[in-house]
């Protein structure tokens, strides 16, 4: 009688710890919809998807406002967003898979790779792998002269520039290029075989079940796919983000909130690469002078007092993805923005991103 009394007294307990773990769990959801419903109403964001993920698995999902304006279309949590830059993170998880499947270093210099590339201009080719993904290699950026992310050819972007000087010594500075993922994307097709597009299709997004994935600019006709706007002039209009195939390592890449979730998911569960290899491409590369730049290997990285680390990427100022986890904290969390614009950006997604990370640290059970 003694053991059964004990063991309902302790099956009381689990059942009362697990209620009361629920209802902080439902009240930090509230927490951060408010949150971001603030930051909705003080930016004016026409549309917005977001979602959080807690050890790697999607626990919350919400989705507010207009895909489009004119016709009023209510926002689905299924509809495609251009996630522009976050397209990185897929290339850069496919092509270090490669270099681990090929047995090749991160710290191979490009010219290896690219042997009998004619365009390549001869000065880059001592350039290593891990500096165009870290944004340490100082080669010209397209984006300063002009050259945005719809050129024509390759050949186009690296004639314009094979003459330009490097902006810095390789790995003596972090700063944003956009032609180190045009390079990503021959590295990729070099390795693979393929056209970038083919690759990733047949080796990533299908394979992994991500039906709405696919590669294309704002003029390509995609069934559910929000409508991007931007303010120019005090009134809204579109916001015409155009990429070509060149740039599609770098951006291009459309996706929905619960693919989006997905992949990051199977990531977490080791599908494309070993935790360990994660780990590493998040850690911050470090300069010559020993500081840590801004990137990991294609991932943004920030570590905060050696306890709480923060990897992801931004994505033409409208959306964001960010994974915080480190030995600082007890869960890992994954928060999720993807927007179609604000009237009036005044927190950005990334800032809004921070703000929700935040409730949920001080609120989850």
């Amino acid at each position: 009688m003694h053991r059964i009394t004990v063991l309902i007294m302790v099956l009381m307990t689990m059942i009362f710890c697990s209620s009361t773990a629920q209802n902080s769990l439902v009240q930090a959801f509230k927490l951060s919809d408010q949150t971001l419903e603030s930051a909705i109403e003080k930016n004016g964001i026409i549309g917005v998807n977001y979602a959080i993920l807690i050890n790697g698995k999607t626990v919350h999902q919400k989705s507010y406002g207009l895909a489009q304006i004119p016709l009023a279309v209510p926002l689905k949590i299924t509809h495609r967003f251009p996630v522009a830059s976050i397209s990185k993170l897929f290339s850069s998880i496919a092509l270090i898979h490669l270099l681990d499947t090929h047995k090749i270093s991160i710290q191979t210099p490009i010219g290896n790779v690219l042997q009998g590339n004619q365009i390549l201009p001869e000065k880059w080719k001592s350039i290593r792998i891990a500096s165009l993904l870290s944004h340490t290699s100082g080669i010209p950026d397209q984006i300063d002269y002009q050259i945005y992310l719809a050129p024509p050819s390759d050949e186009y972007v690296l004639q314009a520039l094979k003459e330009k000087a490097f902006d810095n010594p390789p790995r003596t500075k972090s700063k944003y290029n956009a032609t180190g993922f045009l390079l990503v994307r021959l590295l990729i097709e070099r390795l693979s075989g393929q056209s970038f597009e083919n690759f990733m299709n047949s080796q990533y997004l299908k394979p992994s079940g991500l039906s709405s994935a696919v590669y294309g600019g704002f003029k390509k006709v995609l069934p559910d796919r929000v409508t991007c706007y931007q303010t120019v002039a005090d009134h809204l209009e579109m916001f015409p983000l155009n990429y070509s195939p060149v740039m599609y390592a770098g951006a291009g890449l459309n996706i929905n909130l619960p693919d989006l979730c997905s992949w990051f998911e199977q990531l977490l569960a080791e599908k494309y690469v070993a935790r360990s290899t994660l780990n590493n491409l998040w850690n911050p590369v470090l300069l010559n002078d020993g500081n840590a730049g801004n990137f990991g290997l294609g991932w943004e990285a920030k570590i905060i007092d050696e306890s709480i680390r923060i990897n992801g990427h931004g994505g033409a100022g409208i959306a964001s993805i960010k994974h915080y986890w480190g030995k600082g904290l007890k869960q890992e969390i994954t928060v999720i923005i993807l927007t179609n614009g604000a009237k009036n950006w005044q927190l950005r997604p990334h800032q809004i991103n921070a703000q929700i990370a935040q409730v949920l640290l001080e609120n989850l059970p």
